[in-house]
């Protein structure tokens, strides 16, 4: 079957990986992370600099998800919330015998505390070398003056003299009022902020600060000719796809069904454009990723849904959709390149096009959706009762 697994902790970030029936955490998540045998070799895969490159653990996410307009399962935006992770078990069970089809895997990122210090301490040395002259005890030692001295000898070499006593007039000890010296003090505050947010948040989030090493990467021929390359997206189950966040979805399925319908006013008049505008429904409680996977083989999503109106997971629900997606396939009369779009876009978005039972499956969960709740009765006839 196939899993996802976050990258970065980046909801845009979720990658399709295959696990195999004895797969287990260490055999199979592990090794994507492991920094000689798997991706960490080749991109960077932590959340930022202030973590490590190697995760201490994997979690799933069972957030409910969200129900597609045709049936299939996205990751709400709140999946990585703490409320809805569990730990993965490495000894005891097997990937499979912990997780759904398609569930989200979150690596367990732990800080990089010689980092995290290392940076502050660069930081606050850089804070104090920029103090203001009338308050630091030992002014003009920033690296602006350090710049200026170098450029004003320079200056001097090449017989710039008056270029050169400008530089050295404005390093000068107080030559500037105290006002503008807390004024550029504060600047640089605010700079060493925006500087402390980029990394933080992974904007700039370098493979290593080993220029030799990231040079070499930089070398590497990210390629179908590279043999070891192949060889690690291989052993580690690479799918090479990316789950798709709902907005994305939306865009994409609303797009998709009005060039469908013929354009926008057919779309209208036909009453498509109101469902591909809102597609699906987000699941509740109980639903979705929740289900207990103990009631894999001796429930059934279609009949749940009609006595009881919740979506959930079975075998007799998976089974529809590798039906479907195959129905979707022969439609290609065998053209691969369209072949490869349909699984390509399934595992991506999910499927676009359904038949009969999972059509019936989300009108059915979205008239729960839209079925108001009953109004609280008074106090009154609550005591008759």
């Amino acid at each position: 079957m196939e899993v996802y697994v976050r990258m970065n902790e980046d909801v845009e970030n979720d990658y399709a990986f295959t696990v195999k029936p004895d797969d287990t955490v260490s055999s199979r998540f592990a090794k994507i992370f492991d920094p000689k045998e798997g991706l960490t070799k080749y991109m960077v895969l932590r959340p930022s600099i202030f973590y490590k490159n190697v995760p201490i653990g994997f979690r799933k996410s069972n957030h409910p998800g969200f129900l597609t307009e045709n049936g299939c399962l996205l990751f709400d935006y709140d999946a990585d919330n703490k409320k809805y992770l569990e730990d993965l078990k490495d000894s005891e069970k097997s990937v499979w015998e912990q997780l759904w089809p398609g569930q989200l895997v979150l690596p367990k990122w732990e800080k990089d505390w010689n980092t995290i210090f290392t940076y502050l301490a660069v930081m606050l040395v850089w804070l104090y070398t920029d103090l203001p002259d009338c308050v630091s005890p030992t002014p003009g030692i920033c690296l602006t003056n350090q710049l200026s001295k170098n450029f004003a000898i320079l200056a001097d070499k090449l017989g710039f003299y008056e270029l050169a006593g400008k530089l050295r007039d404005e390093i000068r000890v107080n030559q500037a009022s105290v006002t503008t010296q807390w004024l550029f003090f504060v600047m640089h505050i605010f700079k060493l902020l925006v500087i402390t947010a980029v990394f933080y948040s992974g904007l700039v989030n370098p493979l290593s600060f080993n220029p030799w090493r990231t040079f070499m990467v930089s070398k590497t021929e990210i390629s179908g000719n590279n043999v070891e390359l192949k060889t690690t997206l291989k052993n580690i189950g690479w799918v090479g796809a990316r789950r798709a966040i709902y907005d994305d979805y939306r865009d994409t399925y609303y797009k998709y069904r009005i060039e469908k319908a013929g354009g926008a006013v057919l779309a209208y008049k036909s009453g498509v454009m109101k469902i591909a505008s809102k597609p699906g429904v987000k699941l509740s409680a109980g639903e979705g990723f929740q289900t207990d996977l103990e009631n894999r083989f001796n429930k059934n999503t279609f009949e749940t849904m009609k006595t009881a109106g919740k979506f959930i997971l079975s075998e007799d629900y998976f089974l529809q959709l590798e039906h479907d997606l195959k129905e979707n396939i022969k439609k290609c009369n065998g053209d691969i390149a369209e072949i490869n779009n349909e699984i390509r876009r399934f595992r991506k978005y999910g499927l676009f096009e359904c038949g009969p039972e999972l059509s019936e499956l989300v009108a059915l969960r979205r008239k729960v959706e839209e079925t108001p709740a009953p109004e609280p009765l008074p106090e009154q006839e609550k005591k008759e009762q």
